[in-house]
């Protein structure tokens, strides 16, 4: 009697889309030698699983960032940024660890050695961070700005610091 008419309920109801045609990309965690976590992205569907791993879905067309972090003996660490896009069913993607199915890859940066030292995986998390504190959205960011921001970071003199990060979301 109160409640809006059926129709419009309907049209309120987000659309499901099937499990398969999402794309899964698994956080895990083992101490002091493995941390695989999202950056950034806006997941459809967040499951915690029991062993601790977290497991985040995305539909077809979704940005979202993902580091990938493993030491190693004699202390030696390495870290793998990457910008990712989910795709849709049946398209052909790169596998990469604890994602599934295949993506498509727009950034892959590697870094060797422990974090803070202000290498090219540290300086993308640090742009993230910027991005957030401007109120803007990374996953929302066209990926040509992800490329244009990794081929100024590894092919140019100038930082991202000294780079307005308007300005280059503006040349994206």
């Amino acid at each position: 009697m109160f409640g809006q008419p059926k129709g419009k309920q309907k049209n309120r109801r987000r659309r499901r889309v099937r499990p398969e045609n999402l794309t899964r990309f698994v956080a895990q965690r083992v101490a002091g030698s493995r941390a695989d976590r999202l950056c950034f992205g806006d997941a459809v569907h967040r499951r915690i699983g029991r062993n601790g791993c977290i497991s985040h879905y995305f539909r077809p067309g979704q940005l979202f960032a993902v580091v990938w972090w493993r030491r190693y003996s004699h202390d030696r660490q390495h870290r793998t940024f990457a910008v990712l896009e989910s795709l849709p069913a049946g398209k052909r993607g790169r596998f990469l660890p604890g994602i599934h199915p295949g993506v498509a890859v727009h950034v892959l940066v590697r870094q060797h050695g422990p974090a803070g030292q202000d290498e090219a995986v540290d300086r993308l998390l640090d742009l993230i961070e910027e991005l957030n504190c401007r109120g803007r959205n990374p996953a929302e960011m066209p990926t040509a700005f992800w490329t244009e921001a990794v081929q100024q970071l590894l092919l140019c003199d100038e930082s991202l610091e000294s780079c307005d990060v308007e300005s280059l979301a503006c040349r994206a």
